[in-house]
Parts: structure tokens; C-alpha cells; sequence
């Protein structure tokens, strides 16, 4: 079964993406990108404290009557003075959204459950599903080790980056593993923050030579076959077993519109689901190593 849209809303709150030239999404802009989602289906819905002010946009722009299903993230926790912190900061959040309760709530650092607080940590967000204040809790990853020594079998959702150029948690087995032990997976940065969609001769002048030679490649092959690039990364997300949702952000309605006419098309052709087109240079694929703008 192919996984579900999810409408990231990063860029609601921010100047958000390297290839992104517009800056942050205005309200009006918003409201609509929110409107056709709605009308289409969409119920899933990605946030984070951190986003900005993601979540208020969020909240005043999503039509009041339509389904919705949010997913927050607590940013990192160095200096908290715990669970007063922690629930005054998910409170607000609750307001923010204009919500009751939220689907999702994950760490952004996962690493704050292994340091000095942890357990406290981890038993203040199972108290939120026991107050019926979150379905499900879990952790937003960048790779596979920022799982190791956390206690898995606590969590019931887990999002992770995943896209035809980074296929490192299908390769090594973290997706399966996480699905096999019934926790929901949700894959982001299927576009690489815009990159997978843009030609290689707009890109950055960071990224090496054998990135853009690989994406010339795929360019070309897609072309071929009458596809372009959105084809292509969303028909991949479609082959991916297991996934519970796909993240996906926009900028404008009409771009959410090309998106969706794309899923509906559900290209059965395009790229194969091989490991070819498997980018392994971190420096490219990690954000975190890119440059600051």
C-alpha cells in the first residue's frame, strides 16, 4: 500500500530550503496551500517548535472543520529544568495549533533521552498518551546510529530522511526493523530540501561533481521516459514498503497542486527502486554538513 502525504509545514515559519528563493510562505499563500490539501485528503500535517512560527501559522490557517493530524517535535532539551519546562513548552504548543491533542510528538535530539534526564524525559512524554494529550511519541532522526541505546519498544512513530540519492535506511535494514517492531515510520526530505526537483546546473556550488553527474543521469533517464524529477522521487516513495507517510513541503499552491497531480498520475514506470541511483557522500546528502547561507 503507498504511503500517505504529509504536508511538512517548515517553511509556514521560515525561509526554509537551500534552494528555496521566495523566504517564508506568506498567510494568504498558506491558507490556500491548506484549503486545496484539505479538500484532496491530506490529514497529516509536520511540525515542530522549531520551525519559526510554524505552528501558529498552522493553527490560524488550517480550515477549522477539516480532519487533521499533527505531528510536533520538542527541540533539543540542554538547559531544561524538566517536566515543568517540557509541559509548559507542549502546552503552548497545544494553543499554537488551536488543537486538543496531537497525533505525534517527537524529540527532535534523540539524544536527550540518553543523557542525565532521559528516563525522566521519556516518562513525561508516555504521560501525554496516558492524559490522551498524544497518540503516539517517538524520534526525528538524521541516521541510523542516533537510534542506538534508545528504547525502541517505547516508541510508536519514528521520521527519518529518505530519497532516491539517500537510500541509507532502506539499505541497512533501519526502516524494516522499525516496521517490524510496529512503529510507524514517516520519511522526510524526499526532495532533498528542493534539490532532487531543481537541474544540476542551479545547484549550489558545494556539492561535488559526482552528485551533479549522478543527477544529470537521472534528468536525462526520466526525461526519456516522458517523467520529470517529481515523477521520479514521488514514484520511488511509492516502492518503499512500509512507510506510513511521506513529508512533503511546499511553497506555493500551485506547486501543491503540481504535487498532487503527480501522486494521482502514480507513475508504475520511472526510476527502478535500486540502489544505482544511491548516493553515499555525506557532505552532500547530511544538511547539517552543508554551509550555512
Amino acid at each position: 500500500m503507498s504511503p500517505q502525504l504529509c504536508l511538512g509545514t517548515a517553511q509556514f515559519g521560515l525561509s526554509y530550503g537551500i534552494t528555496n528563493a521566495l523566504g517564508q510562505v506568506a498567510d494568504l499563500e498558506v491558507s490556500q496551500i491548506c484549503e486545496q490539501a484539505a479538500s484532496e485528503g491530506i490529514q497529516f500535517l509536520d511540525t515542530a517548535q522549531a520551525y519559526g512560527n510554524s505552528e501558529a501559522v498552522l493553527g490560524r490557517c488550517w480550515p477549522a472543520k477539516a480532519p487533521r493530524r499533527i505531528i510536533s517535535k520538542l527541540p533539543s532539551q540542554p538547559d531544561s529544568n524538566g517536566e515543568l519546562d517540557w509541559e509548559i513548552s507542549f502546552q503552548a504548543s497545544l494553543q499554537r495549533l488551536r488543537v486538543p491533542w496531537l497525533d505525534g510528538f517527537l524529540l527532535h535530539r534523540p539524544a536527550d533521552l540518553i543523557g542525565v534526564q532521559g528516563e525522566r524525559l521519556l516518562a513525561w512524554l508516555e504521560s501525554l498518551r496516558d492524559r490522551a494529550l498524544v497518540h503516539r511519541i517517538g524520534v526525528s532522526i538524521y541516521q541510523a546510529s542516533d537510534l542506538d541505546g534508545l528504547p525502541l519498544e517505547r516508541f510508536q512513530l519514528v521520521q527519518l530522511p529518505l530519497s532516491l540519492y539517500d537510500q541509507r535506511l532502506l539499505s541497512d535494514g533501519t526502516v524494516a526493523r522499525l516496521v517490524d517492531r510496529g512503529i510507524a515510520v514517516h520519511a522526510r526530505s524526499l526532495f532533498l530540501q528542493g534539490l532532487l526537483l531543481s537541474p544540476p546546473e542551479q545547484w549550489p556550488h558545494f556539492l561535488s561533481a559526482g552528485f551533479r553527474q549522478l543527477h544529470w543521469q537521472l534528468t536525462t533517464e526520466l526525461a526519456m521516459q516522458g517523467l520529470s524529477l517529481l515523477d521520479g522521487s514521488l514514484g520511488f516513495a511509492r516502492r518503499c514498503d512500509g512507510l506510513e507517510a511521506i513529508v512533503l513541503g511546499v511553497q506555493s499552491n500551485a506547486e501543491l497542486g503540481e504535487l498532487l497531480a503527480s501522486w494521482r498520475r502514480g507513475h508504475a514506470s520511472g526510476v527502478s527502486l535500486d540502489y544505482r541511483w544511491a548516493w553515499e557522500n555525506l557532505q552532500d546528502l547530511d544538511p547539517r554538513c552543508w554551509p550555512t547561507r
